[in-house]
């Protein structure tokens, strides 16, 4: 796999998940690969516009359906 910078839309995340040592960043657009921590990540985004919600996600606020005390939809899809 070759490597490569992309560059994405604060705008475009729906949300970021930790998978291991790699982050997955779900786009509106597509989903991308990274192998950066979810605390690295997390000190680049901006507070106002991204919340982590859990030890595996930061979301789009902005992005957010509805959400209960268990999970929150964005973009029809539901995270704990």
């Amino acid at each position: 796999m070759q490597k490569k910078k992309v560059k994405i839309l604060f705008s475009e995340i729906v949300f970021i998940e930790s998978q291991r040592e790699y982050i997955r960043i779900v786009t509106t657009k597509k989903e991308y690969l990274s192998k950066i921590s979810t605390h690295e990540i997390e000190s680049l985004l901006p507070s106002n516009l991204f919340k982590r919600i859990h030890r595996s996600f930061i979301i789009s606020i902005s992005k957010v359906e509805s959400y209960t005390a268990e999970a929150v939809e964005l973009n029809g899809i539901s995270i704990p």
